[in-house]
């Protein structure tokens, strides 16, 4: 079994990649909190409701940080209908979406329902263009079921460039980070008007996961 620290780069491969890697994550983890405890008052909760159910120093976290890289493309290789990555909702808490300005192709539908996933929704898809700066937050499945449904997760997808964003005879790559705030795996997901049956989170997580290999 590899120990998990054989997985880090060697220094002289990537000098303080995994320094910088998990600073970013522990910021990314602190202003997910920051804004989770805003929706937790919101939602009558204190304030540190969904903290103390995202604990780095327990065992049961599984928050992730993920790097994401669409690769390129050749324009030959495109058939109709391909996507980056196809319409869904993220299973988690709330996502933080870094994106490298000049590489656009994320678009969301709010309001729409899950049944709308496989094509356009009536409300129709809109561009999150890369901002420097900018944090793109989404809500996830998991908060939604913590809320009631009263706070909808949100529907998204990754598109393909349109014709005039590609030069050449390929698509470039495309790089972003996204931090999934995922609570321990231990946490029971508690809908507060029993519209949803209680769940731990590492149940819901396997039960979506396997959702998708259904059939």
């Amino acid at each position: 079994r590899m120990d998990q620290h054989d997985l880090w780069p060697m220094e002289d491969e990537l000098a303080d990649f995994r320094t910088i890697l998990e600073s970013f994550e522990a910021t990314n983890r602190r202003l997910a909190m920051r804004i989770l405890s805003s929706f937790a008052r919101k939602l009558g909760f204190d304030d540190e409701f969904f903290t103390v159910r995202h604990d780095p120093t327990s065992p049961e976290y599984q928050s992730t940080l993920r790097i994401l890289h669409y690769l390129p493309v050749p324009l030959a290789d495109l058939r109709p209908g391909e996507w980056r990555a196809g319409a869904h909702t993220d299973y988690d808490c709330l996502t933080l979406l870094h994106q490298r300005p000049g590489q656009g192709g994320l678009q969301v539908c709010p309001g729409a329902e899950a049944a709308s996933r496989e094509s356009d929704a009536p409300l129709g898809w809109t561009d999150v263009e890369p901002v420097a700066g900018t944090v793109t937050c989404n809500i996830g499945d998991m908060l939604m079921r913590w809320s009631d449904d009263r706070l909808p997760s949100t529907l998204h997808r990754v598109r393909m460039p349109r014709p005039a964003e590609v030069d050449g005879d390929r698509l470039d790559s495309r790089y972003s980070i996204a931090f999934f705030a995922q609570a321990d795996r231990d946490a029971v997901i508690e809908s507060p008007s029993g519209r949803h049956a209680p769940i731990t989170a590492a149940d819901y997580l396997q039960h979506r996961i396997a959702a998708n290999f259904a059939g």
